[in-house]
């Protein structure tokens, strides 16, 4: 269990997690990273609406993944065999994850 102080947008508190305090930093610093990049890019200046275009924003990202794992575990299991998708989702997968990572660091 891990505790970490979260500051914002004009919000402050503090998080209690199972996970450790690096995944919880590093996820913190994602979130705080997509709002900067709302502010700075759409000229978004109200923190609700940052915060709400935020979440929507990593939730399109999120659905976008599932849906990709989705189409390549059927593909699997109507093939039974690695598919030309599922190498693409893969590979499209990996990629995010280094994006995210270099984000993050």
């Amino acid at each position: 269990m891990a505790v970490i102080q979260i500051n914002i947008l004009g919000t402050s508190f503090v998080l209690k997690a199972e996970e450790d305090l690096p995944y919880l930093e590093k996820i913190r610093d994602y979130y705080k990273n997509v709002c900067d990049e709302i502010q700075k890019n759409d000229g978004i200046r109200d923190q609700k609406q940052t915060a709400v275009l935020a979440g929507i924003l990593i939730a399109d990202e999120l659905y976008k993944e599932k849906q990709k794992a989705m189409k390549a575990k059927d593909a699997r299991d109507k093939n039974g065999a690695d598919s030309l998708e599922e190498l693409e989702a893969d590979r499209l997968t990996k990629s995010m994850i280094e994006k995210i990572d270099r984000a993050l660091s």
